[in-house]
């Protein structure tokens, strides 16, 4: 298998190859030089999704292009490529070098500033949509919007004073597994949820691999719930969030403490990213109950030819 080092640089298309974690410096170098608000383009929305989407990575005058496979329609979607090539010459390669031109689209992320995801009148996959919030928003939940949420979060305190954060570390990483095999458990009802709890424990294994930082809750000794993500330019991604609901408040406390832990060591981070909710409705309830103010939104492209010059863009 090739490592990044061996990506090939062809002069006249990109060569692909599947994303691994030894590709980790390359995305990482990639991300860092040209941040997005988007989740597509961190090392968690890559490498914890890779075998899920069948990512793949080629870098071609210094950008970088990634694609993957829609596993519901099978179709090939590649992602807006990142770096100094031009959008439409982009765009051009990927119509040119598509091995299955009939079902190639190009996923378009685009942030739109503004309390209704709708308001920018481009129609978007509403299951695509990422969430964003003003981290001060998640440090205690203050201002009328957030009353609920700071209720749960002062009930967790008040009645839970002996519970106590930790960095998530090797030193409590068997723990953390443990306790994300009981939730996974308990949450067998998607294979989305069984994917995404699988990765987590291969993350858990090896967390000091990833560029990823995380707290856990202990109370009388035991985990009660963990959640960790990643900085990357102005923006937060929390990539997860488990806790148990035994426990009132446990999800408000990951993230009020999750929020307070960020601010303090990267006072320049604006904005935490909650991700997608990936259609589940009890899941998009939940977000947009914490009231966002920032949406990724997102549109699938499908690339046409328009004639010899140029290329049309069919949303």
């Amino acid at each position: 298998m090739k490592t990044h080092n061996q990506i090939e640089h062809n002069i006249h298309k990109p060569t692909f190859k599947r994303i691994s974690a030894q590709d980790l410096p390359i995305l990482s170098k990639f991300f860092a030089k040209y941040p997005s608000r988007s989740c597509d383009f961190s090392i968690g929305g890559v490498l914890m999704w890779v075998d899920y989407y069948d990512y793949e990575m080629a870098i071609f005058n210094e950008s970088l292009f990634i694609r993957g496979k829609d596993p519901v329609s099978g179709n090939m979607i590649y992602y807006r490529p990142i770096g100094p090539l031009m959008e439409d010459e982009s765009i051009r390669l990927i119509y040119e070098n598509s091995p299955e031109i009939c079902n190639t689209k190009v996923l378009l992320p685009f942030e739109t500033l503004c309390d209704d995801d709708t308001a920018s009148g481009i129609s978007c996959d509403t299951d695509l949509r990422e969430y964003l919030y003003p981290i001060d928003r998640f440090l205690h939940f203050s201002g009328k919007k957030m009353e609920k949420k700071r209720n749960h979060l002062n009930f967790f305190n008040n009645n839970y004073p002996e519970a106590s954060v930790e960095p998530i570390s090797a030193a409590n990483a068997e723990e953390l597994i443990e306790f994300t095999r009981k939730f996974a458990a308990e949450h067998e009802d998607s294979s989305l949820c069984v994917y995404e709890n699988t990765q987590t424990i291969n993350v858990l294994k090896d967390f000091d691999f990833y560029p990823f930082e995380g707290i856990a809750i202990r109370l009388d000794g035991n985990i009660i719930g963990y959640t960790f993500g990643e900085k990357i330019g102005d923006t937060f991604f929390v990539h997860v969030e488990k806790g148990d609901i035994c426990y009132r408040g446990i999800y408000q406390a990951l993230a009020s403490q999750m929020s307070q832990a960020v601010n303090q060591r990267y006072p320049d981070v604006k904005y935490l990213n909650r991700e997608e909710d990936m259609g589940d409705e009890s899941l998009r309830q939940s977000k947009m109950s914490y009231h966002p103010t920032l949406f990724v939104n997102k549109r699938i492209i499908r690339i046409a030819v328009l004639n010899e010059e140029s290329l049309l863009r069919i949303a």
